[in-house]
């Protein structure tokens, strides 16, 4: 059967003016980090040192949402990683990331984009490389920084499903100044219900997959 695919998301950018910061608590879960892994397909080519703190980036980030992140470098064109296993992408365990480059998506200031199925799964998501690496955002945070949240987001939309955008923090669809202090802070997260919903969601996934969850039971 054919499955639909549908775009969920569009991240980019919009600076308004300066704003006060939002402060936003890092979630804190209390229970045994979930586990996920993300094959980073980089066709952009982007540097191994920008590469390196996108992964640092990411995984803090997704650490304090209770997702414990395995970042597979899975190369560039010509020169793919096939021992890492990264075409083994299952839904809720292992999700792809390909980083683009020369490519636009909807706007110029699109950042990444990410997809689900009618059932509000998906494993896939892109981050444009090119508006990002030129974005006026890179005046008040690293470039490593800002690709690594970008891919965060993309991976929230995976993990949370349909209408996963928030008002504020991570998860808005466009972030302005406040949000890109935070990030310079290094506290740009999910919220603690967006925490919580990951957790249950992918607990529940995994259910039906017959995934066994280390520290659940389940």
């Amino acid at each position: 059967m054919r499955r639909k695919f549908q775009l969920v998301n569009t991240l980019g950018w919009l600076i308004m003016g300066l704003l006060p910061p939002v402060v936003r608590a890092a979630p804190d879960t209390h229970s045994t980090p979930v586990s996920l892994a993300v094959s980073i397909f980089n066709d952009a080519g982007v540097p191994a040192s920008v590469l390196r703190r996108a992964e640092y980036r990411a995984r803090a980030v997704l650490d304090e949402a209770g997702v414990s992140l395995t970042w597979l470098d899975c190369g560039v064109p010509g020169q793919w990683r096939g021992e890492l296993g990264c075409q083994a992408i299952a839904f809720p365990t292992h999700f792809s990331v390909r980083l683009v480059a020369g490519r636009k998506a909807v706007s110029d200031d699109t950042f990444g984009q990410s997809y689900l199925n009618e059932r509000g799964e998906g494993n896939y998501a892109n981050v444009y490389v090119t508006p990002l690496s030129s974005a006026k955002a890179l005046s008040m945070i690293q470039e490593g920084d800002l690709l690594g949240y970008v891919v965060a987001h993309e991976l929230g939309h995976l993990l949370l499903g349909k209408g996963s955008h928030s008002a504020e923090g991570l998860m808005k669809a466009r972030w302005e100044v406040a949000e890109l202090q935070e990030g310079a802070r290094g506290n740009l997260l999910f919220s603690h219900g967006e925490a919580a919903k990951i957790r249950s969601r992918y607990l529940a996934a995994a259910a039906r997959a017959g995934i066994l969850v280390a520290g659940t039971g389940k």
